[in-house]
């Protein structure tokens, strides 16, 4: 099972140009994710650095914070493919909690969860 912030990859068909993304999970209970981004295009954004912390990553990139995502087939699907592939770090947490409770597509019922999940 995923633990808050995994990350994954899946075919994301729900995107305009459908391909694999990378999610981090943040509330493994509700099955929510973030998608990660190569730019920022919804913020808010945690700008993630490719360092030894996230290796995963091709490039620097952004987790969108903005719009939670929830497909428990295709995570399931692919965790039996290819599994967890990283976890962003413990560091950026706060960040990600901060910038959860900015965004206003997510509740603060929602945003409580994911906070407590991260911690």
């Amino acid at each position: 099972m995923l633990e808050a912030p995994d990350v994954v990859i899946f075919y994301d068909t729900l995107i305009a140009q459908p391909h694999p993304k990378m999610v981090a999970c943040v509330e493994p209970s509700e099955g929510w994710f973030y998608r990660i981004n190569s730019r920022p295009f919804l913020r808010p954004c945690v700008p993630l650095v490719r360092d030894p912390d996230h290796l995963f990553l091709e490039h620097d990139s952004y987790l969108q914070c903005q719009v939670l995502f929830s497909d428990d087939y295709l995570i399931e699907k692919c965790l039996r493919h290819r599994g967890m592939i990283g976890r962003i770090s413990p560091a950026l947490k706060k960040e990600i909690i901060r910038w959860t409770f900015q965004a206003r597509n997510i509740s603060a019922e929602e945003s409580g969860k994911i906070a407590a999940a991260l911690r």
